[in-house]
């Protein structure tokens, strides 16, 4: 894998643990980040875990032939194996999604991005996807070379996601009231998601 190869994936069926991917996560940056953790059983983010240490030992070693302190610099993965709180390993691993609200240019341009958002049978969705919800994610692999903490690594960024299982964020507060007769809400389609990338998303083999 070289530097401006982008290589494009879908996970397997994970556990969302804190997902922004209605907004963006303005905590630490104005322009934001949409991000979630996914939790997938080490069984079957086997052949995942196998394709992304590959593509990370092809980079570092390309970079290392160009410059040789790079093959002595830490291999990071976008993944970790889960502990539970007395540091026991749960048998699941947590791989990290991350990709930048807006995109500065060099020409001075802004760019806006965003995460297509899909239901189970690929249908464009405005969701409020909330912990637990179980998802596909589909991304694009970017490696990276830091020499300021003498790093090498692959950052997953997310381009679309298939909900197969949602937990909504407003699902907690709904429990205070009663179900009554009058307005529901049944699936209603993303207006801001593009006919092209509902089109690129519903060719995907899942």
């Amino acid at each position: 894998m070289t530097k401006n190869q982008r290589v494009q994936i879908v996970t397997p069926r994970g556990t969302a643990v804190y997902p922004w991917l209605n907004r963006p996560d303005t905590k630490f940056s104005d322009d934001g980040e949409y991000k979630v953790t996914l939790k997938i059983p080490a069984e079957q983010a086997q052949d995942l875990i196998t394709k992304l240490d590959k593509m990370l030992e092809d980079y570092q070693a390309e970079q290392a032939s160009k410059d040789a302190k790079v093959g002595r610099f830490t291999a990071n993965t976008p993944y970790d194996e889960e502990v539970d709180d007395n540091g026991n390993l749960t048998g699941n691993y947590l791989f990290k999604f991350k990709q930048k609200a807006k995109v500065h240019t060099k020409d001075g341009r802004t760019i806006d991005m965003k995460v297509a958002l899909f239901d189970a049978s690929r249908t464009p969705t405005h969701a409020q996807v909330g912990g637990g919800s179980e998802l596909k994610i589909a991304a694009t692999i970017w490696p990276y070379v830091m020499p300021a903490t003498k790093s090498v690594g692959l950052s997953l960024r997310p381009s679309a996601v298939q909900i197969l299982s949602l937990v909504s964020l407003s699902s907690g507060a709904s429990n205070l009231f009663e179900v009554e007769d009058g307005f529901t809400d049944s699936d209603t389609v993303a207006e801001e998601t593009t006919e092209e990338e509902t089109k690129e998303f519903a060719a995907t083999d899942f």
